[in-house]
């Protein structure tokens, strides 16, 4: 039976096509959320609106890119019109294209990861907020990395650009302090997908950098949006922090203001990726 502790969210997810956007949208449902889900793939979205939907979620799909305000205006109308006003934002979707050094990056492809990864939740970050602060109350969560605190050579997009959304998040806790609108950035764990898997066969990687599961992380992010730890807000958190603790710490000191940038092992250091 599924659980009531989200029963008066409207979650909007975003790249829920990929590995971790579907253990997102599964755990919102799973917890009583009504859920927007949002892709490029037209037939991998209808495939996991139609999951979710069998396992009696209310949910609605709107294909189209994070970049494109047009999508991004559908995508907010939609769920006001179909579920009720977004209360949580999940920006999952991104991408990594064209890792390569700075001197042998495509421009074009180095263009599209930031658009992706920074312009994308801003976008949607941009459409929700208004009736977030109208209504008092919003969750804001937005998929980092740990790339985003180190350098990580052959992979200098990918990094600016999770480095960039860190900020941002903490931007829009900053100026959302008191309204009853939080944001969160987090760094899911290392979880294979697709991409990743060809570049471990490739021995571009190694396996054991991939050692998670999207449903751990999709639980960390449902946990965020029960409002438990709204003390956090402005955090950047890590699939490994214990939020419980990390909620006591930061309830305990004035003013409440928690970064955890956790640097990546020396291995990933001066060594490029690729």
């Amino acid at each position: 039976m599924a659980s009531a502790e989200l029963g008066s969210e409207v979650a909007l997810v975003t790249g829920a096509t990929g590995v971790i956007g579907r253990a997102i949208a599964a755990e919102f449902g799973a917890r009583g959320a009504a859920v927007l889900v949002t892709g490029r793939r037209k037939e991998v979205l209808d495939e996991v609106a139609d999951g979710l939907r069998r396992s009696g979620v209310r949910v609605e799909a709107v294909v189209g890119d994070v970049t494109d305000p047009v999508h991004v205006e559908e995508a907010v109308a939609t769920a006001n019109e179909a579920l009720g006003p977004v209360t949580t934002l999940v920006n999952n979707a991104g991408a990594a294209e064209g890792m390569a050094t700075v001197a042998d990056s495509d421009p074009s492809d180095w263009r599209d990861t930031l658009l992706s990864n920074v312009y994308g939740p801003f976008l949607f970050a941009h459409a929700v907020l208004p009736s977030m602060l109208a209504a008092g109350r919003g969750r804001i969560i937005t998929v980092a990395s740990r790339a985003g605190t180190a350098v990580v050579p052959g992979s200098s997009s990918y990094v600016v650009s999770k480095t960039a959304v860190i900020r941002l998040s903490e931007a829009i806790a900053v100026e959302t302090q008191g309204t009853g609108v939080t944001a969160f950035s987090l760094h899911p764990g290392g979880i294979p997908n697709p991409s990743v898997e060809g570049m471990i066969e490739r021995g571009l990687v190694p396996r054991d950098r991939f050692p998670d599961r999207p449903d751990d992380a999709a639980r960390m992010i449902a946990d965020l949006a029960s409002g438990r730890y709204d003390v956090l807000s402005g955090a950047y958190l890590d699939l490994n922090d214990n939020l419980d603790e990390v909620a006591e710490l930061a309830a305990r000191q004035t003013p409440v203001r928690i970064l955890r940038v956790t640097d990546l092992p020396d291995d990933f250091h001066a060594v490029p990726m690729f």
